[in-house]
């Protein structure tokens, strides 16, 4: 598998605070050229939260691995916090690498939440799109728990 490289470096700089490392968006969906392209989202405890700085630390641990490679790197409090667009498509199309358990829970939840909603994936041009086939009526919320319309 050729992610293996990068699995063993995110496990060695990581440890037990690696939750998990998941393929999104083009790749995933198979519709990438191979060894281009590659969006990895990963979990791990006690990031900075500092974007540079986090960045810097996620970019050092991979710096040999021969892969173009665009990182997404959240701790669990963030993930758990607010389901974004973004995790929903990596519930949707995510190929989990590492951490299964972790993953698949996060997944079922947000594919539960999506199905109630009634959200759709569009296309348009090159870019996906979150639509409604219905509009809703009220002000309304997408969570890990569920969707929820309100006054």
């Amino acid at each position: 598998m050729m992610y293996q490289p990068l699995l063993k470096k995110l496990k060695d700089n990581f440890g037990d605070r690696l939750k998990t490392v998941v393929l999104f968006g083009s790749q995933a969906r198979s519709k990438a050229v191979l060894n281009r392209d590659n969006d990895i989202f990963v979990v791990v405890d006690d990031l900075p939260q500092d974007p540079l700085k986090r960045l810097k630390q996620i970019r050092q641990t991979i710096l040999y691995i021969p892969l173009q490679i665009n990182f997404i790197a959240k701790t669990p409090e963030e993930v758990e916090h607010n389901l974004t667009p973004l995790l929903l498509e990596i519930c949707v199309d995510g190929i989990c690498l590492y951490g299964d358990e972790y993953f698949e829970h996060y997944r079922q939840r947000g594919l539960r939440a999506l199905k109630q909603s009634g959200l759709k994936r569009k296309r348009v041009g090159k870019e996906w799109y979150w639509q409604f086939d219905e509009i809703p009526k009220k002000n309304w919320e997408l969570t890990w728990e569920g969707f929820r319309e309100f006054e």
